[in-house]
């Protein structure tokens, strides 16, 4: 069920035509991604569908105006032409508070659904997920490897937002990440760890609802705390990066691509929220 939380991810990523395209059809690339880890039945699916449809209409109308509302508070700084590196570097790590509040749109829908699996969905989920993270760890086996992948993850979000990013601007996020790895090998244990409580769980129909609506009011809960401590830390100097010294070295043309970015972004987001 967590890659429901990727729905939230193309929301509030992809630009305008697309970004359209995924709110309209996020019903079923939601389905098609859940059914790939249970193997859900033909019945299963069309309740699944429909119930999502509900969940994406509510966060699209309810959620989507708070990530424009973020996202206009720059754009009296941008139009003006100062930049506030420390208030640019706090939206840009916002949108993850959107996650954890996006993913609360689904828990009744994701409570419904496990509660209806079987067994057999429930092995198929787990070694779908065993296969997901062992294919992450033969891709970041080697430090090299491991910094390649997140380096791609950091350069895609930020010339999103900004345009292509300077030889200067790659080596000083190259020389960030040397410093501060991403914790991939966290990351893979914490999968499994969370893996094993989501199996445990599916045991006892009292124990697996209270995980799911847990894990739906805040996932860090059912992460490893040793991956949350370092994540957390990785994060924290990730924004200290952004704040002390990415942002600072923006050109005019990268400003210039962050305003019309900013501002397109939340009309956008404004336009589609108040579509019926």
């Amino acid at each position: 069920m967590k890659k429901l939380l990727l729905l939230i991810t193309v929301l509030m990523s992809l630009g305008c035509s697309r970004l359209d395209m995924v709110v309209r059809w996020a019903d079923l690339t939601a389905t098609s991604r859940v059914d790939k880890y249970f193997d859900l039945s033909s019945d299963q699916e069309k309740e699944l569908k429909k119930d999502l449809q509900k969940d994406i209409t509510r966060l699209r109308k309810e959620l989507l105006p708070e990530v424009a509302k973020s996202l206009r508070e720059l754009e009296p700084e941008i139009k003006n032409g100062h930049m506030n590196p420390a208030l640019l570097a706090k939206n840009f790590m916002l949108v993850q508070d959107y996650f954890k509040k996006g993913a609360g749109y689904f828990k009744a829908t994701a409570s419904k659904i496990t509660a209806q699996l079987k067994r057999p969905q429930f092995d198929h989920f787990a070694e779908k997920v065993r296969a997901d993270i062992e294919e992450s760890r033969k891709d970041n086996d080697t430090p090299e490897k491991a910094q390649r992948t997140a380096f791609k993850r950091y350069r895609r979000s930020v010339e999103f937002w900004i345009g292509g990013i300077s030889a200067k601007q790659q080596e000083e996020l190259e020389d960030f990440l040397k410093r501060h790895p991403y914790p991939w090998d966290l990351q893979h244990k914490s999968r499994e760890y969370s893996l094993k409580q989501f199996i445990d769980s599916s045991q006892n129909p009292e124990s697996l609802q209270k995980f799911v609506a847990d894990y739906y009011t805040d996932y860090e809960t059912s992460r490893l705390p040793e991956f949350t401590e370092a994540l957390n830390a990785h994060k924290h100097a990730f924004q200290i990066f952004l704040a002390e010294k990415f942002w600072k070295g923006l050109s005019p043309e990268q400003k210039e691509n962050l305003q019309e970015n900013l501002i397109a972004r939340a009309e956008d987001l404004e336009q589609i929220a108040q579509r019926p």
